[in-house]
């Protein structure tokens, strides 16, 4: 038994103390245990041979006892014995995205619920909400979780396939025989759904990769097992590809399954184009390009070869670009390297042939979060608490979001609520350093395209954000009257969520996106990036032409916990894929900068 599994035993073991309410330093004794045994060099089998299991970070006697009978024996008598001890539809619950054995002890314990279905009721009847903590947020991620489960879907959104790949990627590092793993495919590039999750490993002779991974907790059911690739279903559904390549072969295994298969093909393309094969640039061709390098040659042309030429005149090649090997493909074309997000061949080998590539936006670019819940509506934490969060991830600012009155599900805030919270808000500011909250709101735009306050009452906010929440059903007329009235109201600074889509469950409402950007572009109305997991709304082409219209957009999460927060690496992935340069985002600029941006807005649309 390899290290890996047995840290899989160990967090199981771990995870079932917690769910049978074992004291805190108990449960984190196995899960600082499974740490140690995933990050532990030398394989735990030759600690046993030489009597010294308890040399592992974290392990004593009682735990070297389980780790000792785990590898003589290939079972756990302590891990059968709570299997059984635990409801069965606890441990189902821990594979639902999200719900760590905290939230489902909670949740065992605050509303007696043992099995999925009175799981499912008791999120549909928004009573998980009540609970400390838990909030609409995770109602909606248990529903989507317990959907996933009972069915097979061919796509699923990036938020559950990104972190799985990245667990998986981890995984396969701690596998003895890998010596480099990488996620590749729609996941490496950002996409926002995601067919499977796609890994490449470069292993040595006698690897144990299918071995190991085969026997994951994650996974259901393995689908194809051959020398160099493994596939398989999670228990959530999501299929899983493993390539296992020789080390010499890795960067171009990682490149080729990176795709887009229409990019890589344009590259193809280019190559012939100037007399040059695959292995001419460092591609291996044996297996993974020979098919469509023989395609591209078939269908190049000279017509072709002339345009990639002309273009090309006074690029230089550059050496030892800092993105890694992978940039040697792009730079033996006397190309820059691009990035995964723009390898959809829409335009990006064009603009680098050009030198016009633009310089994306980072994470690290962002100041600040101008869409958040707190406590006042659905959310689950205080302001006090959501501003340490932002503060932790380095924003020099937030706007706390709250829903207005008509949101009544989502206890939208009164005229004296309001008053309370500006209040709490101007006290604050007083008391922290280095960050400062606006006093913004999330009002509704109404069936009727009228707003939810009067605006004796929105003037005095420092941030509006508009949003649709009710009547997703009317006409494309209906929905557009009601968009292009709170893009032109003089106190609206954002437009929330476009397109009102929750990604795998609800389609946009009947919108003309190249209308709303018109008229965002004529009023100086701000577009968001909703950058939930749920939404990412606008998506990345509405993006791309917000940014070739000039209009002004901003990333934000939409959090109703400090965990959320998180959430804004999505909306700048995104944000990538449309092209977007930091200039291009408002929550990069200073905050001096973006308050004079809203109070011009104001000036104008009156």
């Amino acid at each position: 038994m390899t290290n890996l599994e047995i840290a899989w035993a160990l967090a199981e073991m771990g995870d079932l103390l917690e769910l049978k309410g074992e004291e805190p330093f108990k449960v984190r004794a196995y899960h600082r245990a499974a740490r140690a045994l995933e990050n532990l060099e030398e394989e735990a089998a030759s600690l046993l041979a030489r009597d010294a299991l308890e040399e592992i970070p974290g392990v004593g006697k009682n735990l070297a006892k389980k780790i000792a009978e785990l590898l003589t024996t290939g079972r756990s008598t302590f891990l059968e014995n709570l299997r059984r001890e635990v409801p069965p539809g606890l441990r189902e619950m821990l594979a639902i995205p999200g719900l760590g054995s905290r939230s489902v002890r909670q949740i065992y314990q605050g509303l007696g619920i043992t099995t999925l279905e009175e799981l499912e009721k008791a999120a549909r009847e928004k009573r998980i909400r009540t609970l400390p903590g838990l909030g609409s947020k995770t109602e909606l991620a248990i529903l989507k979780g317990i959907e996933m489960l009972r069915e097979t879907k061919e796509q699923v959104p990036l938020g559950i396939a990104r972190p799985l790949a990245l667990i998986f990627q981890s995984q396969l590092l701690n596998i003895p025989g890998v010596e480099q793993a990488a996620v590749a495919g729609s996941v490496r590039r950002g996409c926002e759904m995601v067919g499977d999750i796609d890994l490449v490993t470069a292993v040595r002779p006698g690897h144990q990769v299918a071995e190991v991974m085969s026997r994951c907790p994650q996974v259901k059911e393995v689908l194809a097992r051959e020398p160099d690739r493994l596939s398989f279903r999670t228990v959530l559904g999501v299929k899983v590809e493993i390539i296992m390549v020789p080390p010499e072969e890795f960067t171009a295994a990682v490149f080729y399954a990176t795709g887009s298969k229409a990019h890589r093909q344009a590259l193809l393309r280019l190559a012939l184009s100037r007399g040059l094969r695959a292995a001419d640039i460092g591609l291996v061709t044996s297996r993974w390009l020979a098919e469509e390098e023989a395609l591209c040659k078939a269908t190049i042309s000279t017509e072709d070869n002339e345009k990639e030429i002309g273009q090309n005149k006074g690029i230089e090649a550059v050496a030892g670009d800092k993105e890694g090997e992978e940039a040697v493909f792009y730079h033996r074309l006397g190309l820059p390297y691009i990035v995964p997000e723009l390898r959809e061949d829409r335009g990006e080998i064009e603009a680098a042939l050009k030198g016009d590539l633009p310089r994306l936006i980072t994470l690290e670019d962002i100041r600040g979060d101008l869409h958040m819940h707190s406590r006042y509506s659905d959310g689950v934490e205080t302001i006090a608490a959501m501003a340490a969060a932002a503060r932790r991830r380095g924003y020099r600012y937030i706007a706390v979001t709250d829903h207005s009155r008509s949101l009544v599900v989502a206890r939208g805030l009164s005229v004296e609520q309001i008053k309370a919270q500006r209040e709490e808000i101007a006290r604050l500011n007083e008391e922290l350093e280095d960050i400062t909250i606006l006093a913004g709101i999330e009002v509704d735009i109404l069936a009727d395209g009228t707003l939810d306050y009067e605006d004796e009452i929105l003037k005095e906010f420092d941030l509006v954000i508009a949003s649709i929440h009710s009547g997703f059903r009317q006409e494309e007329g209906q929905i557009m009257a009601r968009l292009e009235a709170a893009l032109r109201h003089p106190y609206v600074d954002i437009l929330g969520h476009p397109t009102g889509r929750m990604l795998g469950r609800r389609r946009p409402y009947a919108v003309d996106v190249t209308r709303i950007i018109e008229l965002a572009a004529e009023t100086g109305t701000i577009l968001e990036i909703n950058a939930s997991t749920d939404r990412l709304d606008l998506n990345d082409t509405a993006v791309r032409m917000a940014k070739e219209y000039g209009v002004s957009i901003a990333i934000n999460t939409d959090a109703h916990d400090p965990g959320h927060l998180a959430d804004m690496e999505y909306g700048v992935l995104t944000a990538r894929r449309g092209w977007l340069e930091p200039e291009n985002v408002v929550n990069t600029w200073e905050l001096e900068r973006l308050l004079a941006r809203l109070k011009r807005n104001r000036q104008m649309k009156r």
